[in-house]
């Protein structure tokens, strides 16, 4: 939008209106009633939980007759400016310009932008609140109803925050935005696996903002949806292609495509994959494999869609590795790691994360303190170079190692585990608790309990049914005391 005289938009305000209705009083399983401003349900067709702040009414505009905007469609252009209404939600049906614009855009400026002043249009969060109480987290997404971003039109670099943590994924998505004229769309976002411990607060903070460039666009948002523990999306749309080898199109086999909103697939032996119910609206989805480079793409879907998007991957070289004894009792504990890095690196350096070193492809090391211990190893090919870090990859407990002795008793129970298991413990004193499932790789595939806890037995109840079969480890930390179990999840 270029800069227009201010007598325009008021015309302009004045064409666009007939083509809205009135806010909708609508009432749906999904979502609540449209026209109240913070809403929280539980066991929605969707999710086990739903939490949704600002009323869904289009920033105040109203929707045009039979539109719905869980469709994935974009709205008609509207008017602009207008005057925020002092009953809506913190955040939301007003404009907002990012904090670095100082009055000296690098790339002109929007109408959002030269039509509204600080400090009413400085961006501000829009704060989600509920109650999990019971519900143990394994998957989150949000849907956002965002307006007129044009990060590539002004140059600006959106950032955006979850309680205050640097949420990338969600800023790719808003930076790839061309919302002219302003209109409105949905977008998915998926909250990743490593950022599901932001929603244990039972609040979640969620900030757009460029502190950086200086630019002039100006955005808006009508309402953010949470959506924990995924069932699956009412309006959505089909998504399928292949994944090949850049330059030669050999199919890639167990390939992991993923999209904002909905989870992951495997391609299989052709290279194939297919999502059958991607949410409607604006999808971030990206393939990737171990040995191959990761290519994203955005796909904008109206309901019912069938829309192909192939993947091609460029081979790169992939540090990796794996540890025969991650989790040891005795000190000494030996333990042998194995190099499995791709494209036959040449030249291997490892740091064992207790000062010592080595440059072997495939090292034996013994440990002589408890503890934790990060492991990394940069491999080069004389061409590319790559680190791998796992970190608190090896864990060293020693019985009686501690003179003052936290926690004790660590049983679970049914082990094997299918779908479900349960971890008791005894707590002498009152600390922060971290359990957590660990993969064979020393990877953290399931953030079980991390909590303040009170001194005495407890027994915490854990969902198993979404991990692969297989052999983890339960690594539990009281205050500065650590216990391991080994765990065998079956289906």
């Amino acid at each position: 939008m270029k800069t227009l005289p201010f007598y325009f938009f008021v015309i302009l305000t004045m064409l666009y209106t007939p083509l809205f209705s009135q806010p909708r009083d609508t009432n749906d399983d999904e979502n609540g009633d449209w026209s109240e401003q913070f809403v929280t349900l539980y066991n929605t067709p969707e999710a086990e939980l739903m939490v949704r702040t600002g009323d869904i009414d289009n920033l105040g505009f109203g929707w045009p007759s039979e539109f719905n905007p869980f469709s994935g469609n974009s709205t008609p252009s509207h008017g602009y400016p207008w005057t925020a209404d002092t009953t809506d939600a913190s955040g939301t049906d007003r404009i907002m310009v990012v904090s670095s614009y100082n009055g000296n855009p690098p790339h002109w400026q929007d109408g959002y932008t030269s039509n509204t002043s600080r400090p009413e249009n400085l961006p501000r969060p829009i704060l989600l609140t509920f109650d999990l109480g019971d519900i143990n987290v394994t998957s989150a997404a949000l849907q956002i109803f965002v307006d007129d971003f044009q990060a590539g039109m002004w140059g600006a670099n959106y950032f955006v925050t979850l309680n205050g943590v640097d949420a990338p994924y969600m800023a790719t998505v808003v930076n790839s935005l061309n919302q002219t004229g302003p209109v409105g769309k949905i977008i998915n976002l998926a909250i990743p696996e490593e950022h599901l411990f932001l929603l244990e607060s039972d609040s979640l903070s969620v900030l757009f903002d460029d502190t950086i460039t200086g630019a002039g666009d100006g955005y808006a948002i009508d309402f953010v949806k949470l959506l924990v523990n995924l069932k699956g999306f009412s309006y959505t749309a089909k998504v399928y292609g292949n994944v090949t080898v850049a330059g030669t199109d050999e199919p890639i086999a167990n390939a992991v495509v993923k999209a904002s909103g909905i989870g992951e697939v495997y391609t299989d032996a052709d290279g194939y994959y297919m999502f059958d119910s991607l949410p409607a609206g604006i999808n971030n989805i990206f393939a990737t494999k171990f040995s191959y480079d990761t290519t994203s793409v955005l796909v904008d879907l109206n309901v019912g869609d069938s829309v192909r998007r192939d993947f091609q991957l460029t081979e790169i070289l992939d540090a990796e590795f794996t540890a025969d004894e991650p989790i040891g009792y005795n000190i000494p504990h030996t333990v042998h790691f194995t190099d499995q890095t791709s494209m036959n690196p040449t030249e291997w350096h490892w740091d064992f994360g207790d000062g010592t070193s080595s440059e072997e492809q495939n090292p034996t090391h013994e440990y002589t303190n408890s503890g934790t211990f990060t492991v990394s190893l940069t491999a080069s090919n004389g061409e590319e170079t790559n680190t791998e870090i796992k970190t608190d990859y090896i864990l060293i407990v020693i019985d009686g190692v501690d003179e003052h002795q936290v926690v004790s008793g660590l049983s679970v129970n049914p082990n094997p585990a299918v779908g479900h298991t349960t971890i008791c413990f005894d707590l002498y004193e009152a600390c922060h608790v971290h359990i957590d499932m660990i993969d064979l790789t020393g990877r953290v595939v399931l953030p079980v309990y991390h909590e303040y806890t009170q001194r005495g037995e407890h027994k915490i109840s854990c969902t198993t049914s979404h991990l692969n079969e297989g052999v983890y480890f339960l690594h539990l930390q009281a205050g500065t005391n650590h216990q391991s179990k080994k765990i065998i999840v079956m289906r």
